[in-house]
């Protein structure tokens, strides 16, 4: 759309430089072996005891918590592009030149919850421009108490419609299971219900529209546009405003939840990106909900090879009794298929 994202251009000024295949192999053992005991601490923690946070806390309106997102604060409405659009806003899947494949997955050890994923975004593979996306994430919290959990799969599609401009939508479809009681005895269906039956299950849609500016975006989006009712699947609308050049990003975004509390309530994201050693990505960004009355500061760590990245980020809240922390780790894969020399997150102009 005329502009390229610190990330996108960062990722082509690296493919052009040779690193010995020792480091790209070191590196990648790294990123595995913390992947691998991070799946590791959350199972020892499955059994943990209940959580010491608010459900409304712990579900977060049910987002799927990527390494680059949770960095920057939630704050990638406008700049948020590749698997990471397909999340936040999908009018940015086709501001990227792109094929990526991503694993994900994420821990907060007070409420037990974990979360896994895998996602897919092209846009390059067709001669229209329309780029799509598909995703699916498993999670589940606090597995001594409420003992939630929720499947989230969703397919999304991207059309610039001018050279300034382009829209996006997702379908996404949702299911939630939870424990509805336990008797004196345990779990039965004579004291405890049903606890294997979903409390909600149903399809629901986002929709968003991006313009960009010499290196500004604007992004808008609406979330949940069925309106189900319920701050299982919220009806939310969030706006952003970002600025990004090859050395670095930074953008500040609006929300308001209209659902999961008695009335509307909202949350001011701010983060911002820089690009170090050719390589490294060091983010950081802050986030104030005033559902929970929550300030979350959150940084973060990726290392962006041509083709592959490994992106670490973690947040915390600081003005609460019962704060809670999140542990996000997302790898991806950067796929060439056209055979090109084009860097693999570069902004094309449509």
């Amino acid at each position: 759309m005329g502009n390229t994202s610190a990330e996108a251009t960062h990722v082509g000024r690296v493919s052009s430089v040779r690193k010995p295949a020792t480091a790209d192999f070191v590196f990648a053992a790294l990123a595995c072996t913390a992947f691998s005991s991070a799946t590791l601490l959350a199972g020892r923690n499955a059994c943990a005891e209940p959580m010491s946070t608010s459900p409304e806390q712990a579900y977060d309106q049910g987002q799927v918590p990527t390494a680059r997102a949770v960095a920057m604060g939630g704050a990638l409405n406008a700049l948020g592009v590749s698997t990471t659009a397909l999340f936040l806003n999908p009018a940015n899947m086709s501001l990227a030149r792109v094929y990526h494949i991503e694993g994900l997955a994420a821990f907060q050890p007070e409420s037990s919850r974990q979360t896994y994923g895998l996602a897919i975004v092209d846009s390059v593979l067709n001669s229209s421009h329309v780029a799509g996306g598909l995703g699916g994430t498993w999670s589940t919290l606090d597995p001594d108490g409420i003992n939630r959990q929720w499947t989230d799969v969703r397919g999304g599609i991207s059309l610039p419609i001018a050279s300034f401009l382009s829209i996006g939508a997702t379908v996404r479809w949702l299911s939630v299971q939870q424990a509805v009681d336990a008797g004196p005895f345990g779990a039965s269906l004579a004291s405890g219900g049903t606890p294997t039956a979903p409390i909600f299950q149903n399809f629901t849609f986002d929709f968003g529209a991006t313009a960009s500016l010499e290196g500004f975006r604007l992004g808008v989006v609406g979330h949940n546009l069925t309106n189900p009712g319920t701050g299982l699947a919220p009806t939310t609308a969030a706006a952003g405003l970002g600025y990004s050049n090859d050395k670095f990003s930074l953008e500040a975004d609006g929300m308001l939840d209209f659902t999961t509390y008695a009335s509307t309530r909202g949350r001011v994201m701010a983060g911002g990106e820089v690009f170090v050693a050719e390589r490294y990505a060091l983010r950081a960004g802050w986030r104030y909900d005033t559902g929970t009355k929550l300030n979350t500061p959150s940084i973060g760590l990726g290392y962006i090879d041509p083709k592959w990245s490994a992106e670490f980020a973690v947040n915390h809240d600081i003005t609460d009794d019962h704060a809670s922390t999140l542990l996000s780790i997302s790898l991806r894969y950067f796929y060439d298929p056209t055979g090109s020399t084009s860097p693999a997150d570069q902004t094309d102009s449509f």
